[in-house]
């Protein structure tokens, strides 16, 4: 029986080394095992992180965008405001253009109106200033006529008072004067 116990030892204790290389490998099985999910759950949680920071980037971008949108819905409300009053202005422009235009054409209308009138002027100064120059020759002649006559009367006047002095010499017997 010894032999029988010592079998039994043996074959127990080969049976524990079996048992124990068996654990072995399903321990190291699930040591695999779990270290890929440890793994899987650190690559997870990287995971998460990383999403977190970039959740954190995006809300930032966000914000920022959110801001910049309503700065920019701020400077379009004031841009149609300053483009109602551009046009405002414009309309005035335009009407005041338009008044302007018509005051050039009545302008017009009268500088042409004007320019007439004052070639009719012209016209008529240069038939006045002709008439004037026949009406000076025709006095120049009257006065070299009337020259000519005074000169002729001033001749006959004298003749007239020799004539007369010889007669009242020649009538008083007086000697001659000298």
């Amino acid at each position: 029986m010894k032999n029988f116990l010592q079998g039994l030892l043996i074959f127990f204790s080969i049976c524990l080394c079996a048992l124990i290389a068996f654990q072995w490998v399903r321990e190291t099985h699930l040591r695999k095992d779990l270290q890929g999910q440890a793994d899987k759950i650190h690559d997870k949680m990287e995971t998460i992180q990383n999403m977190e920071q970039q959740t954190r980037r995006m809300e930032g971008e966000i914000q920022r965008l959110d801001g910049l949108k309503n700065e920019l819905t701020g400077t379009v409300k004031t841009n149609k405001v300053e483009i109602e009053k551009l046009n405002k202005d414009l309309l005035k422009v335009e009407a005041s253009f338009a008044n302007a235009e018509k005051q050039a054409e009545a302008y017009k209308a009268a500088l042409l109106g004007a320019n007439d009138s004052i070639k009719v002027q012209n016209e008529s100064i240069k038939r006045q200033n002709e008439e004037l120059k026949k009406l000076a020759e025709e006095r120049n002649d009257l006065a070299k006529k009337f020259n000519k006559l005074a000169t002729d009367y001033n001749d006959l006047a004298t003749k007239w008072n020799k004539a007369q002095e010889e007669a009242a010499i020649a009538a008083t017997n007086a000697p001659a004067k000298k």
